[in-house]
């Protein structure tokens, strides 16, 4: 089975999801008042990254492990298995996904698994490259929606993929659609998995 792409990087757009732009602000006016001021601000700015990236690898902890599922392509009607996990390295402030899509994926054969490490020590959008999807882009919404844009297939004569929805410890529900170059809509679908085991 191949891993795949999106759903992988929506974990991480949902790790992503705390950030605190708004105490960095605070602290440059800090700065401003005295040198000793100074030295307690930058202190406290790197608490707050810190913070953040801490809050980023607490998120994606809570999604650790195995998923199962199936993807159902509704356009076409074609569906396959769906493998993925999630794993993360504290220490390096990492998440690795991976994603494994059976089945006849974009109307070829199963394709190889696919793998994304994810540096949650930086805010998303996280972009990336992979053979099956490209150049393609990650993001977290406030809502804890994710979104997953594949700009352009080479297997779908340069078609784009727009995958959303949310991820969560109890599951995945992801809906899908496939942009012909020009615009319109080829074809849609659904992504859905579970805690394995």
């Amino acid at each position: 089975m191949k891993r795949i792409a999106p759903i992988a990087l929506v974990l991480a757009m949902v790790a992503v999801a705390c950030g605190d732009d708004d105490a960095t602000t605070t602290t440059a006016a800090a700065t401003t008042t005295t040198a000793a001021a100074t030295t307690t601000t930058a202190a406290g700015t790197t608490t707050t990254e810190d913070d953040g990236t801490a809050a980023r690898v607490a998120a994606a902890q809570e999604l650790e492990g195995d998923y199962e599922g199936e993807w159902h392509n509704t356009t076409f009607n074609s569906m396959g298995p769906v493998e993925a996990s999630i794993a993360v390295d504290p220490a390096a402030a990492s998440a690795t996904l991976t994603l494994d899509l059976g089945g006849n994926v974009f109307g070829f054969p199963d394709p190889d698994p696919l793998t994304v490490v994810i540096d949650l020590s930086e805010e998303g959008p996280y972009e990336f490259t992979t053979d099956l999807f490209g150049d393609a882009e990650l993001s977290v919404g406030e809502d804890g929606v994710f979104t997953f844009t594949a700009f352009s297939i080479d297997q779908l004569t340069g078609a784009s993929l727009e995958v959303e929805g949310t991820v969560s410890a109890a599951g995945w529900d992801l809906v899908y659609t496939i942009l012909n170059p020009a615009g319109s809509v080829f074809a849609e679908g659904t992504l859905e998995a579970a805690p394995a085991g």
